[in-house]
């Protein structure tokens, strides 16, 4: 499902490796991009508004990508710790595509060598109306933080959710026009692995993505398990 390859950009000063990756459906193409440092991660096609970025907090930059790997439905990619605070481990799982709706889990895993870190990663969609939700899984009671965003000029609406395990953990500094979502953010002891694991929903349909969608969605991650191995 995924084809991953590499792109080298030249115009810029250090020549730099992109780490682009595919998902061809119905004849549309989902484009993500997960080089980190400089170039961030970005799921969804970067050269338009319909895409969600993350990037370290401030001024602090992603590692950057090193080994990466497809299995079955998964995009698997090592941010490896080198001069930095962390490391970070990308795991991508494309839950559902279509030509019009692209559905992706991504986990991050982190973790540090460091004795004192407070690693944070900002999660963000900028160009739109916001509305945040908290919707409750009927199955098993959880709670499911929900932001969507309208993006500018019919480009198309994102929807990012989050679950109990990991809405509780996460600072809310969104907008009216901006999705910005810190994930992560407590002490990290060293040797101890953290993760996150948001589903960001990608949607360039005239209807767009309704209440029954997002009710859908909540109880479906509620019942997926969070994945324990890399």
């Amino acid at each position: 499902m995924w084809t991953v390859r590499n792109r080298r950009e030249l115009e810029a000063v250090n020549e730099s490796e992109l780490l682009v990756g595919h998902i061809i459906a119905g004849g549309h193409d989902w484009v993500c991009r997960a080089t980190g440092g400089t170039d961030g991660i970005s799921l969804g096609d970067p050269d338009g508004l319909l895409h969600v970025s993350v990037g370290g907090s401030g001024s602090k930059m992603l590692p950057v990508a090193g080994e990466h790997f497809v299995k079955f439905d998964q995009w698997k990619i090592d941010f490896p710790q080198t001069t930095g605070e962390y490391s970070l481990r990308l795991s991508i799982r494309v839950v559902e595509t279509n030509e019009t709706r692209c559905i992706l889990e991504p986990t991050f895993s982190i973790q540090t060598s460091l004795l004192d870190t407070h690693p944070t990663l900002d999660l963000k969609s900028v160009g739109g109306i916001v509305n945040r939700r908290t919707l409750t899984a009927s199955t098993t009671d959880d709670s499911v933080a929900v932001w969507t965003i309208s993006l500018a000029g019919n480009a198309g609406t994102i929807a990012v959710l989050l679950g109990p395990h990991d809405a509780p953990f996460t600072t809310d500094q969104s907008g009216e026009d901006r999705i910005q979502l810190q994930l992560f953010g407590e002490f990290l002891e060293k040797g101890v692995i953290r993760k996150a694991r948001p589903w960001i929903v990608l949607d360039r349909s005239e209807s767009g993505i309704t209440d029954a969608d997002l009710t859908s969605l909540s109880e479906a991650l509620c019942q997926t398990p969070l994945p324990l191995v890399f």
